[in-house]
């Protein structure tokens, strides 16, 4: 490879652009710098987030333990209910129970369907952040 020569004015205007190049770097790490401590932020304050989903999560696993329980409880009663001989209708107070085991249901399956919804979303997001990270420079 043969290099041609170049004159003291050619070499000082490369150097003039080489020292441009050099001082856009500059600033350029120095923005990143400063993104890079708002993302440490921004990590921490979603580590905090995703440690109170998991309080979220052991909250809703009591919530469902809770309504076995009362299910469980409720279809005693209706057993009892049934070998007394109440074969056809309940009466006020089983019907009542049973009107509020209904609701609690309901409910129990509606936070349960935001709280998947919102967990897989998240996790998702998770993935794709670590994904992005892991990947080669």
């Amino acid at each position: 490879m043969t290099v041609s020569l170049k004159s003291a004015a050619e070499s000082h205007a490369d150097h003039r652009h080489w020292q441009s190049d050099v001082d856009c770097w500059k600033d350029d790490i120095d923005n990143w710098r400063s993104e890079h401590s708002t993302a440490i932020a921004q990590l921490q304050e979603a580590l905090n987030q995703i440690n109170e989903h998991g309080a979220s999560l052991d909250e809703h696993a009591e919530s469902v333990v809770s309504l076995e329980r009362s299910l469980v409880h409720h279809e005693q009663n209706l057993a009892a209910s049934l070998q007394n001989g109440s074969h056809t209708e309940l009466d006020d107070v089983l019907n009542d129970q049973h009107v509020k085991q209904a609701d609690l249901h309901r409910r129990q399956q509606s936070a349960h369907e935001r709280i998947k919804k919102h967990h897989h979303t998240v996790m998702a997001h998770v993935a794709t952040l670590k994904a992005a990270l892991e990947a080669a420079l």
